[in-house]
């Protein structure tokens, strides 16, 4: 028994129907390449922003490009 070699016989596919699969699986693949494209730009453009909270007001504010200066808001200015 151990001497037989079982070979699989391969279907034969429908070459339309092939393209209509590859076309999905394509289709499929890049919708979700731009949601991860979208999530991480969005992700930058968070971590870009320096949101700080005002030490008077309580409020958060942007406090520009990585600034270590005081932390009131310009409204507590």
């Amino acid at each position: 028994m151990k001497d037989e070699i079982f070979i699989p016989v391969l279907k034969v596919e429908d070459f339309v129907a092939a393209n209509k699969r590859r076309d999905s699986y394509a289709l499929t693949r890049d919708v979700q390449a731009t949601e991860f494209n979208g999530a991480i730009a969005a992700r930058l453009l968070a971590e870009a922003r320096n949101n700080v909270k005002c030490e008077k007001c309580g409020k958060q504010f942007d406090a520009g490009p990585k600034q270590d200066g005081s932390a009131t808001c310009p409204e507590c200015k």
